[in-house]
């Protein structure tokens, strides 16, 4: 039942994800109790290009669905990496799983961020939350790169 759910969000998800739709609707949903939950901004959807060790760059797009009661959801990530098969020739990993909040004191200022676990096991990757509008890529201490280069997703509409 609970994987039935999930994949009737998602697929509302992606539907009000559309291009041409700029009006954020609430939307209603059963949990597995039946009860029905008002769901307002189901999935923000974020990209950004982050620096690559090897190549031009790898093409970030991440979907978080919104917490639905207090509780975590889940996260697609496609990441794509830019010409890693030759000169227009991207590879693409698509990565799955749970996402949840995390709060911690970092150089005694508290900070937010998203970690995301994958389902297949894999390192959790964490998101420090800049603004109600960027991400940015950081460890698993929410320390951010000591570097000149850009590691900030965006959300887009």
């Amino acid at each position: 039942m609970k994987k039935v759910f999930m994949l009737v969000t998602l697929v509302v998800a992606m539907a009000a994800c559309r291009p041409d739709s700029n009006k954020r609707t609430a939307e209603t949903t059963k949990t597995a109790s039946e009860s029905p939950v008002m769901v307002e901004d189901f999935s923000e959807v974020f990209e950004g290009t982050l620096p690559s060790a090897d190549g031009k760059g790898i093409d970030y797009i991440l979907t978080l669905n919104a917490e639905i009661q207090g509780k975590d959801t889940i996260f697609s990530l496609d990441m794509v990496y830019l010409d890693a098969n030759g000169n227009g020739k991207h590879m693409t990993f698509n990565t799955k799983g749970k996402q949840q909040k995390v709060h911690k004191t970092v150089k005694k200022s508290p900070k937010t961020a998203v970690k995301l676990s994958p389902s297949n096991g894999d390192t959790p990757i964490y998101f420090l939350v800049v603004n109600d509008t960027t991400l940015r890529l950081v460890d698993g201490n929410l320390q951010e790169n000591v570097s000149e280069l850009n590691y900030d997703i965006v959300r887009v509409k």
